[in-house]
C-alpha cells in the first residue's frame, strides 16, 4: 500500500509547475516532462514474441515466469512491476508486452540477465530489449539491417552490435573435445542483435 502513494521526483516537479503561458514556463514544463518520460521508460523493457491469449492475467503470470527465468537464480516480485500489450490486438501479430518497474535497477537486471531465456525451452524465442523512442528504435532498425547485410557478404566473420556500431571479427576457435567457445579467447558483455 505504500509504495503506491510513492511518487518519483519528476511526477512531484511536473504538478508543481505553474501553468501559466510564458513561453519560458512552457519551456521548462517541456523539459521536465521530456525528463519524466526518460526517467520512465529507463525503468521499462519490452518483450517481443510472448504467444498472446485471452485476458491481462495471462500476460502478467507469463511475464512474471518470463523475468524469473531470465534473472535466475534470483526473483523478481510481481508487485514490483505492471505489464500491458502495446498496440491493438490483431490475429496475424503477436503484440509486444511493455514491462514497467519501480525502479531503473531492476530493469537493468533484466537487461542483463536476458541471455539466458537461449536455454530456456518455453522461452527461447522471445527477446527482451530496452523501451527506446521511436527515434532510437529507427537508429536501431538501421543498425540491425547494417548486420543482416553484413552477415549475409561476410560470412565467414562473426558479426555483432556494440556500442552503436556494426563491429566484426573471425569466429573463434571451438575446442573438439566439446565443441564450446575457447575462454581465453572469448569477448565480454557484447551486445548482440536480434535477428528474425
Amino acid at each position: 500500500a505504500g509504495r503506491a502513494n510513492l511518487k518519483s521526483y519528476s511526477d512531484v516537479v511536473m504538478k508543481g509547475l505553474p501553468t501559466n503561458s510564458s513561453s519560458t514556463q512552457q519551456k521548462q514544463k517541456g523539459s521536465v516532462y521530456s525528463a519524466a518520460k526518460e526517467e520512465e521508460r529507463d525503468r521499462c523493457v519490452v518483450v517481443f514474441g510472448l504467444p498472446e491469449e485471452d485476458g491481462d492475467e495471462y500476460v502478467g503470470n507469463n511475464v512474471g515466469t518470463l523475468l524469473n527465468e531470465a534473472v535466475s537464480p534470483r526473483s523478481i516480485d510481481r508487485k514490483s512491476y505492471s505489464c500491458h500489450r502495446i498496440g491493438k490486438r490483431r490475429s496475424d501479430v503477436v503484440r509486444p508486452v511493455r514491462v514497467c518497474f519501480s525502479d531503473r535497477m531492476s530493469a537493468n537486471t533484466v537487461l542483463c540477465s536476458k541471455g539466458n531465456l537461449k536455454t530456456s525451452e518455453r522461452f527461447k524465442k522471445v527477446f527482451i530489449s530496452p523501451d527506446r523512442t521511436p527515434a532510437e528504435r529507427e537508429e536501431r532498425r538501421k543498425l540491425v539491417l547494417a548486420l543482416k547485410d553484413k552477415i549475409n557478404t561476410e560470412p565467414h566473420m562473426f558479426h555483432y552490435l556494440k556500442d552503436g556500431k556494426v563491429c566484426s571479427r573471425e569466429h573463434l576457435p571451438r575446442h573438439k573435445a566439446h565443441g564450446q567457445l575457447d575462454d581465453s579467447q572469448s569477448d565480454v558483455s557484447l551486445e548482440y542483435a536480434y535477428i528474425t
